[in-house]
């Protein structure tokens, strides 16, 4: 079967506007690291089908553009597609190491086709992710990988679907909120953003999917919205208040 996923990662090909929206992105999330050596940036969304996966994945390739040491992890332990976007084997991945796997990480951190970009797959689906999300080990690999990466990102479940998301918030920099255009209950967003807020979780953007593209000329990409990444506008329009402010060896642990 094909990948649908394919041709949809970064290249140096990638229409102008693409690459510069993914630019704009990366920018405006320098300013929220709070002097971080290492932040850790979550993406999650209201409902599946949003894009979210493909817009981090996206996101950590920008960053690897710059050579920086870039960690993505696939927390979406009951749906996961990161190992599709990239093309890796799913197996051997979070859900084992959290579940009390062999300590060394070096065997669940894969190699990409991006020589800056690793990636944690979300493994076998568990029975309880919500509890391995929550786990003390959880927290500590976190901890671990931020002293040799010099970014993360993880891709989240819905917030509106399951709990998943806001376990870890205490361990986020921030989080990214993916909308998927002309496709979000509006009640719901506006829900969801503010059970956000009251568990503390920080909202540092909300990035619009699957804007018209029609007379962009995008091509395939076009579809994703990649070109309208970088316009965050002002989610005022949507009725969601402040948040219209935002822009955008052997290693053991």
């Amino acid at each position: 079967m094909a990948n649908s996923y394919e041709g949809k990662l970064l290249t140096d090909a990638a229409p102008f506007a693409v690459s510069e929206a993914f630019k704009a992105l990366r920018t405006n999330l320098f300013y929220t690291a709070k002097g971080e050596n290492c932040p850790v940036y979550g993406i999650t969304s209201s409902i599946a089908g949003s894009g979210k996966s493909l817009l981090i994945s996206n996101l950590a390739v920008s960053y690897s553009q710059l050579e920086k040491r870039v960690l993505l992890i696939d927390c979406d332990l009951r749906k996961s597609v990161v190992h599709k976007i990239f093309g890796i084997e799913r197996g051997q991945g979070l859900s084992e190491l959290l579940a009390g796997g062999d300590s060394s990480v070096d065997k669940y951190v894969k190699r990409t086709s991006y020589p800056n970009l690793s990636v944690i797959t979300a493994g076998g689906t568990p029975p309880n992710p919500a509890e391995l999300l929550a786990s003390a080990r959880m927290g500590k690999l976190l901890e671990f990988m931020k002293q040799h990466f010099d970014i993360i990102f993880i891709d989240l479940p819905p917030v509106a679907v399951v709990s998943d998301a806001l376990i870890i918030a205490e361990h986020v920099t921030g989080y990214l909120y993916a909308v998927r255009s002309g496709k979000e209950d509006k009640r719901m967003l506006r829900g969801a953003l503010a059970m956000m807020e009251q568990t503390g979780a920080h909202i540092v953007g909300l990035v619009m999917n699957d804007v018209n593209m029609k007379s962009g000329g995008y091509g395939k990409y076009g579809r994703y919205g990649y070109g309208k990444y970088g316009r965050y506008g002002r989610y005022g329009r949507y009725g969601y208040g402040k948040y219209g402010s935002y822009g955008y060896g052997r290693t053991k642990y």
